[in-house]
C-alpha cells in the first residue's frame, strides 16, 4: 500500500467546526460571564476568541475548494435532562438563577455572527463532547464521501479532543488546526496539542491548511 494512501486526503476532506457558539466566544455569553465574575476560574477569553479568524479563513477556503463545511454545536435542554456530561462539575444547575449554557432557543446557542453557516450546510447537534457520539456527523461524511476531517474550535481538550478521537475511532484521518483551536488554558491546550500530534492527528496550521487545500 503506498505510504500517502494512510494519511490525510485533502481532497476528500470536510471542515469540522466544533461550538464557535455564543456561549463559548462572546464576552456576554457564560464563558465571558465567569471569566468576567470569577477571575479566578483563569478563563482566557482572548485566547479562546482569537480562533474566529482562522475559523472564518478555513471555512472560506473550503467553501471556494468545493469542500463541505459543517458544524458541530452544543445544544441542550433549559433543565439538562438531555445532557451526555456531567454537567454539575461545571456548576449548572437546573432552576438556579438567569444564567444557562447552550440551551436550545437561547441567543447564548447560536452560532457567533462572524460564522454564520451558509445556506445547505450541515449543523449537527451534539448533548455531549464529542460530536460523533450519537450524531449523524459519520452518516454526512460517509455520504459526501469524506475520508479526512480537518478540525477547528473550542475547546481544545474537551469537544475538539473528543471529536478528533471520535473521528479516529471512525477509522477517519484527522487534521487538527493548532491556531484554529483553544482552550481555556493556554497550557494545557499546548499540553493536548503534544498528544494529538503523537497519537490522533495530523497538527497544522491555518496556513498550512489553506495552502494544502489550494495546492490539492
Amino acid at each position: 500500500m503506498p505510504e500517502e494512501s494512510m494519511g490525510a486526503n485533502i481532497a476528500r476532506s470536510a471542515l469540522i467546526i466544533v461550538d464557535m457558539q455564543n456561549d463559548f466566544l462572546h464576552p456576554d455569553g457564560s464563558f465571558g460571564y465567569i471569566a468576567q465574575q470569577h477571575p479566578e476560574a483563569m478563563i482566557d477569553m482572548p485566547f479562546l476568541v482569537g480562533t474566529i479568524p482562522h475559523v472564518m479563513r478555513l471555512a472560506t477556503a473550503f467553501r471556494s475548494a468545493g469542500r463541505p463545511v459543517i458544524y458541530v454545536v452544543h445544544v441542550l435542554k433549559r433543565d439538562y435532562s438531555d445532557a451526555a456530561f456531567p454537567f454539575w462539575r461545571l456548576g449548572l444547575q437546573p432552576g438556579t438563577g438567569n444564567r444557562t449554557h447552550c440551551v436550545e432557543g437561547t441567543w447564548g446557542a447560536e452560532i457567533v455572527d462572524e460564522l454564520k453557516p451558509h445556506e445547505g450546510e450541515h449543523v449537527v447537534i451534539k448533548k455531549g463532547f464529542g460530536a460523533f457520539s450519537e450524531t449523524a456527523l459519520d452518516t454526512i461524511l460517509r455520504n459526501a464521501g469524506v475520508t479526512s476531517c480537518v478540525v477547528a474550535g473550542v475547546t481544545t481538550c474537551v469537544c475538539v479532543s473528543n471529536t478528533v478521537r471520535g473521528g479516529v475511532e471512525h477509522n477517519y484521518r484527522m487534521i487538527l488546526v493548532s491556531d484554529a483551536v483553544a482552550e481555556v488554558s493556554r497550557d494545557t491546550h499546548e499540553g493536548e496539542l503534544k498528544t494529538m500530534s503523537r497519537i490522533f492527528a495530523d497538527v497544522k496550521t491555518t496556513d498550512e491548511v489553506v495552502e494544502i487545500l489550494g495546492a490539492r
